[in-house]
């Protein structure tokens, strides 16, 4: 009897421990399960409608293989507003338009443009069209990269994250808008653009470039 006793402990024991293991390999594999699931969103947030106040096109472009070079468009400006034409970016990808042509930009420089371009997955991404070491005021898209057509910078053009060159730290830098669908319209707020300066960077910079 006292055998039998013995017997079902060491089963209980061991019945414990198998399911104390089990419990630990579900729970190894549901944080695992987490955390990829949350590395996947994070590398593909940027197409993820909503993700943030980006206005979609509600689908993506393809630029693999392509180079797209920017189209010079004006920009509409009346009652503290800057408009351009949503139709225009989504026929040329790309869109360059002079804000105005007498703002000072320091080093004796003046003329401050904006750009407009739709990212891969189709949101709307506007900013200055300025690479403030080089000086330059054109880009272009060559595949999934926004390259300065100065300095050959290139960023992501999903978030304008530096990828090489010697301007990385200074992408265009972004400004809010709105877009009117009714009339197809990408508004900007012209004070916003008004109170716009050149960033300052360091002589290390431009010793990196490549201006040859």
């Amino acid at each position: 009897m006292a055998n039998l006793e013995e017997k079902r402990a060491r089963f209980a024991a061991l019945d414990l421990e198998r399911k104390k293991r089990q419990k630990i390999v579900l729970i190894s594999l549901c944080t695992l399960m987490v955390i990829g699931a949350v590395a996947i969103v994070l590398s593909t947030r940027e197409a993820i409608p909503g993700f943030d106040d980006k206005y979609s096109i509600g689908k993506s472009v393809n630029y693999t293989n392509k180079i797209v070079d920017m189209t010079e468009v004006k920009a509409e400006i009346s009652n503290g507003q800057v408009q351009l034409s949503l139709d225009d970016l989504e026929k040329y990808k790309i869109l360059y338009a002079m804000y105005d042509e007498n703002f000072d930009i320091g080093n004796n420089q003046k003329g401050l443009p904006v750009m407009a371009y739709l990212s891969p997955a189709g949101r709307v991404i506007v900013a200055s069209s300025f690479c403030e070491p080089c000086y330059s005021r054109k880009f272009h898209i060559e595949g999934d990269v926004l390259v300065c057509n100065v300095c050959f910078t290139r960023w992501a053009i999903a978030d304008l994250t530096g990828l090489s060159g010697g301007c990385t730290k200074y992408p265009p830098q972004e400004f809010n808008y709105s877009v009117d669908k009714e009339n197809g319209k990408i508004i900007l707020n012209q004070e916003e653009l008004k109170n716009w300066k050149p960033r300052d960077y360091d002589s290390s910079t431009t010793t990196k470039m490549n201006l040859n």
